[in-house]
């Protein structure tokens, strides 16, 4: 990877770290789990806050050098977003290290069958879960970002599956189905997206959306086209890695079909930027965006100002990700699209205020979706600029959309 030395890309980067063996993963990886686990018991224990809080500086440096010391890349800067992904899973563990914390209350189970030892009364009368049941219930914590089955994922509204089976074995073979159904699809749009700039979109150098010999009814919908398939990109990607994991953690763990609602909630029929984003868009990072950003915010400014945080913070993670990559950025641009739909989900309140009702309906759905592009556009040229779509999304020995291509011209 190559950046500038004043590129937050320098401050992250792992070109220089070594390659991930047993070694290292026993001693950056684990120790940093470890650690992690630890305050995911702490924080469904009452009275554990001070080591809770003793134990996120060690949480916070753990998770830096485990960063800091393994590349995954090779040196290829076609696959420096490997190191980004785990560059951001990183700042997750970091973020939910920081919200766990400065928890008020014990963390538990609202559904106590999901629990070990239920018959014994896993819950004191203060509402904090005993030793044994947090030591179980962590490793759930530790991965169940949306809070399936928690109390601190109040307000989330978890979709319901079009398709409901409580049999693990039809749910295993229905999720396996969708998994190779959203791998296919998000190589298709992957592909479908270099198409428009073949050389460019597929060099890590990177290249913009826009084409200036085009007369600008045609390029704006060559952006609006390329944002579409980048969005339906995005939404296979997350789709197929929430299968594949629902598939292990309930063939090998046993866990519970109703624990894995689907992800999003049709975000295509969003008729305002407050449904889009409170309900139908991913809740993955809702509950330490809510923490981290929203309650400060809402301190310091009142509700909207909490709005304006939460959308303020979201940014700067989305920035993070992208400049990590080591290939520039425009910061400005990439946290102002957050920002403004921040903004946007403000003026809908305002004119909930003034008209006495919400923004809905077909002119809803046309305003939401304006206001994504108007911003989102930029946003996704600088996104192209830094050579996202030069990235190898699947391995270069395979990509399932050609091989299907390949398969119907050779034998249909």
């Amino acid at each position: 990877m190559t950046s500038q030395p004043s590129d937050i890309g320098s401050v992250f980067s792992t070109s220089q770290g070594a390659s991930l063996t047993i070694g290292s993963f026993l001693t950056y990886i684990l120790p940093a789990f470890a650690c992690q686990y630890l305050m995911g018991v702490l924080v469904q224990l009452r009275g554990t806050i001070i080591y809770r809080v003793a134990l996120f500086p060690i949480m916070l440096w753990l998770a830096w050098q485990a960063n800091a010391s393994i590349d995954f890349s090779g040196g290829d800067p076609t696959l420096a977003h490997l190191n980004t992904a785990f560059l951001m899973s990183a700042v997750l563990v970091a973020m939910h290290a920081c919200t766990w914390a400065t928890a008020q209350e014990p963390y538990r189970r609202t559904d106590e069958r999901l629990s070990s030892q239920p018959s014994q009364g896993h819950q004191d009368n203060a509402g904090s879960s005993s030793i044994s049941t947090a030591l179980w219930n962590a490793w759930d914590l530790l991965l169940n970002v949306r809070g399936v089955g928690w109390n601190w994922s109040q307000g989330i509204t978890f979709p319901q599956p079009a398709f409901n089976t409580h049999s693990r074995t039809a749910f295993v073979l229905l999720s396996a189905v969708r998994f190779a159904v959203y791998a296919l699809a998000s190589d298709a749009t992957f592909q479908a997206i270099r198409m428009f700039s073949p050389e460019e979109f597929s060099s890590s150098a990177g290249g913009s959306i826009y084409d200036p010999s085009l007369p600008p009814i045609l390029q704006l919908l060559r952006c609006l086209t390329i944002s579409a398939l980048t969005i339906c990109m995005i939404n296979f990607g997350l789709q197929w890695a929430y299968q594949l994991q629902a598939i292990l953690f309930v063939a090998l763990l046993q866990q519970r079909p109703s624990q894995w609602p689907p992800l999003f909630d049709s975000p295509w029929l969003s008729t305002s930027l407050s449904d889009l984003w409170a309900r139908r868009w991913h809740q993955m990072i809702r509950h330490i965006l809510l923490a981290l950003g929203g309650r400060p915010f809402g301190y310091l400014f009142g509700r909207l100002g909490s709005v304006i945080g939460v959308f303020l913070l979201s940014g700067i993670f989305h920035d993070i990700e992208l400049r990590s990559v080591g290939r520039g950025g425009n910061s400005l641009v990439l946290t102002g699209f957050f920002v403004m739909n921040g903004v946007g989900v403000v003026l809908e309140r305002v004119w909930k205020r003034v008209c006495g009702r919400r923004v809905g309906g077909i002119w809803g759905w046309i305003w939401t979706f304006s206001w994504l592009a108007l911003w989102g556009i930029p946003m996704l040229d600088a996104w192209a600029k830094a050579g996202r779509f030069g990235d190898q999304g699947f391995s270069r020995m395979f990509q399932p959309s050609v091989v299907l291509v390949s398969f119907v011209r050779r034998y249909i």
